[in-house]
């Protein structure tokens, strides 16, 4: 059921490297389906790979979750995964690893257009529609920053070959602590006198 998505390679290498670039990105965790080709990022990364039973490499794993620590990862780039069952929870699971203003990058196959159907055929029918995928990222709690020219050509059936929401986690406010006026003490009594002399 996976399949190569090969035919929206081109327009991958167009939009992606250049939204990882433009946001400063030392590292990445790109998530992917098994057959699916990298796109051109020349960040390092760190692939992982999934087929219809969960994560094939480079570890076994279920495919709603993530071996990562929370608050661990800079950038999450999440290609093609939310026609699974487990997209929403993967999504979710993504969230929880980004740092406090890490970046997520989520790429989906356009449902409208012609490439979507070429590849996948008929579960095309499964990938969520622009609208729909927009909300399942509006749904957490993220700073969305999706291109102004990706979002009104995801609208306009069979224009864009693939719908993308870039967004952040949203910075961890430091720790405030209230401040604490202390009464000023007053002493009543009278300085001593010292007896001590210069040498």
């Amino acid at each position: 059921m996976i399949a190569g998505f090969a035919r929206l390679q081109n327009a991958e290498n167009a939009l992606v490297p250049r939204l990882i670039s433009d946001a400063g990105v030392d590292w990445l965790v790109e998530c992917a389906p098994a057959a699916s080709p990298s796109p051109a990022i020349r960040a390092p990364r760190h692939r992982m790979l999934q087929d219809a039973g969960g994560w094939v490499w480079p570890c076994r794993l279920q495919a709603d979750l993530l071996p990562f620590a929370s608050d661990s990862l800079p950038a999450v780039v999440l290609r093609h995964l939310f026609w699974l069952d487990s997209g929403n929870a993967l999504l979710a699971e993504s969230i929880r690893c980004l740092k406090p203003g890490g970046l997520l990058v989520s790429i989906s196959a356009n449902p409208w257009h012609r490439c979507s159907w070429q590849e996948l055929g008929r579960n095309t029918l499964q990938l969520p529609a622009w609208p729909r995928f927009l909300m399942q990222h509006a749904r957490h709690q993220l700073l969305l920053q999706y291109p102004a020219r990706q979002q009104w050509r995801g609208f306009i059936p069979g224009v864009a070959p693939l719908l993308v929401v870039v967004a952040r986690k949203p910075p961890r406010a430091a720790p405030v602590e209230r401040l604490r006026m202390r009464r000023a003490v007053r002493s009543h009594g009278r300085a001593v006198p010292t007896s001590c002399r210069a040498a």
